[in-house]
């Protein structure tokens, strides 16, 4: 392939797959050719990952029977209106297509064994899918192409799907920030368990946990429901909690809930201090601690004596040295630590 071809960004050839599917579906409305027709002004790139998609569709045996692409008349279109600041698509591309001829072929030949198997929905969805995550002790920060940022903590896993009409993320586990780059047009929705949460251009926590998910909002708001109970329609907020800078709320995983979940005011520098690698307890139930202490370490905190796990502590601690949470426990006078290679039990001291 040629340098051209290879440095077409990985976005906008899914932006472009998205597209080429949604014509391929058929009903197409005034409204979605003018958002098209938009896509297409913006960078010749645009052009370009389209014709590309479309061609290596073309080489199909079964590709577009009924001529619904009608290409030329988009670009057409396009190039009639670009704005100023969009460079033309230069000359080049009509007989450059027929030069790349083998290599278009070669990609429609892979293309075609994923399309003929599962069909362009399931592909397109695979396609644009990315997993990122985390291990023990790791924490790492993606940029997406829409200039979002997440920060994830350790032992977390998002996956991530952006389009032309939202950016959909879904955390299977763990914990993650998110600083939401503005895009009004494209909806910012996480999902965590039964937990939905929709931003435009904000900055958030989502820390999903075994009996719920509790969501932290740094800046701006966001809008928090149940998955089942309440979707999100792209560019439309549907009935749900609101929620401010300063404000949490905790969403149970159960769905719906037995009582309506109420946001409170937050501690922000407290829900996002893993970040800046300290963990910050408040009267912290010390089965929660040992919940966070154990995403950092390999040697685990487990707790022996039931009536310890409502014990409240209280401080900031290093996630990356254990010894500053340990050396706090060895000092209190009613508990003892009982230590090997592989964990750390924390147990009452006998009673004399």
């Amino acid at each position: 392939m040629s340098n051209r071809e290879t440095n077409l960004k990985p976005d906008i050839v899914a932006e472009a797959s998205a597209w080429f599917i949604e014509f391929r579906a058929g009903d197409i409305t005034a409204s979605t050719c003018a958002g098209f027709h938009e896509w297409l002004r913006r960078s010749p790139e645009h052009i370009q990952a389209y014709i590309e998609i479309a061609a290596g569709w073309a080489e199909l045996p079964t590709a577009d029977p009924e001529g619904r692409l009608y290409i030329p008349t988009l670009i057409k279109r396009a190039r009639e209106s670009q704005e100023e600041n969009v460079v033309a698509l230069s000359p080049w591309a009509p007989a450059r297509l027929r030069r790349r001829r083998l290599s278009v072929r070669a990609w429609a030949a892979s293309l075609a064994g994923v399309a003929i198997l599962v069909g362009a929905g399931a592909w397109f969805t695979l396609y644009r899918a990315d997993t990122f995550s985390t291990g023990l002790g790791e924490q790492r920060a993606v940029r997406l192409a829409d200039g979002s940022t997440i920060e994830l903590n350790a032992l977390s896993t998002v996956r991530v799907r952006l389009s032309h009409k939202e950016r959909d993320i879904d955390l299977t586990e763990g914990q993650a920030l998110f600083y939401v780059a503005k895009d009004p047009a494209r909806p910012f929705i996480v999902h965590s368990g039964t937990t939905t949460v929709r931003a435009v251009g904000t900055q958030f926590d989502v820390y999903r946990k075994e009996n719920g998910t509790v969501v932290t909002v740094v800046e701006g708001r966001v809008a928090v429901a149940h998955s089942d109970s309440s979707r999100f329609a792209p560019n439309q907020l549907a009935p749900a909690l609101f929620l401010v800078a300063g404000e949490q709320v905790t969403m149970p995983a159960k769905s719906p809930p037995t009582a309506e979940p109420k946001p409170k005011h937050a501690d922000v520098a407290v829900a996002t201090a893993w970040a800046q690698k300290r963990l910050i307890f408040e009267e912290t139930p010390l089965a929660s601690v040992v919940e966070e202490f154990n995403r950092y370490n390999t040697r685990r905190l487990v707790i022996s004596d039931p009536e310890l796990r409502s014990m409240g502590i209280s401080g900031v601690y290093s996630s990356t040295d254990p010894d500053s949470l340990l050396a706090f426990l060895r000092a209190q006078t009613h508990i003892k630590l009982v230590e090997s290679d592989r964990e750390i039990r924390i147990t009452l001291r006998d009673k004399k």
